[in-house]
């Protein structure tokens, strides 16, 4: 009698699992509860999964590729002598590992100055950035990037210099491949164009669109 008594409990513990189950009663205890929805998203989204040992370099170039696109307002250097207008620049680049990505931007810029004088800007720019997540669907953007800058004048010798470029920004996802973005450039172009010297300063206002992961 007395085994059958010790027994019973053991009977008795899945029926009473299986009824708590239906009640949607808690069948452990936990100290911690779970994190927020967004904070789980930022984890799963860091511990992205490594797929690069199962590519090819092509298959790992075409699926973690990136194109941008957008339009900068640039406020020249006043050693310029050149009035603030509106360019546009593409980029493209490939993240490397998660969040940080290598890429190859040109900008391009075209006006006039006065009578008689056109002005062509144009830039080729090597960098890296990084993607910090702030939320689900926002991120944080830091760039570094250099290469050189062509500039032309029908009225002054053209002249190539070298920049160095250093961008903060923030994006927002639109869709699951598509975000905006928006922030601020600070270049420093070393050049002799139109009577400059040394170390011109420009800052530029970015509007664009990331087109990718």
């Amino acid at each position: 009698m007395k085994s059958l008594v010790f027994a019973l409990p053991l009977f008795l513990l899945p029926a009473a699992a299986a009824w708590a189950d239906d009640l949607g009663l808690p069948t452990r205890m936990a100290l911690d509860e779970d994190p927020p929805r967004e904070q789980q998203d930022l984890e799963l989204e860091r511990q992205r999964p490594d797929d690069s040992a199962s590519l090819t370099p092509m298959e790992f170039v075409f699926r973690h590729s990136q194109l941008e696109l957008g339009a900068m307002y640039t406020d020249f250097d006043s050693s310029l002598g050149l009035k603030s207008h509106l360019g546009y620049y593409l980029r493209w680049g490939v993240e490397i590992l998660p969040h940080l990505s290598l890429h190859a931007t040109y900008r391009f810029n075209s006006f006039g100055t006065g009578p008689g004088e056109d002005i062509r800007i144009q830039a080729l720019l090597i960098g890296a950035s990084y993607h910090v997540p702030l939320m689900r669907d926002l991120a944080f953007v830091g760039v570094l990037a250099v290469g050189p800058t062509w500039m032309d004048s029908s009225a002054f010798r053209s002249e190539t210099g070298f920049t160095f470029s250093a961008e903060a920004a923030l994006t927002a996802r639109l869709y699951e491949l598509l975000r905006l973005k928006a922030g601020i450039v600070f270049d420093g172009v070393s050049t002799d164009f139109r009577g400059s010297s040394g170390v011109s300063t420009n800052l530029s206002f970015l509007f664009g669109l990331e087109i990718g992961l």
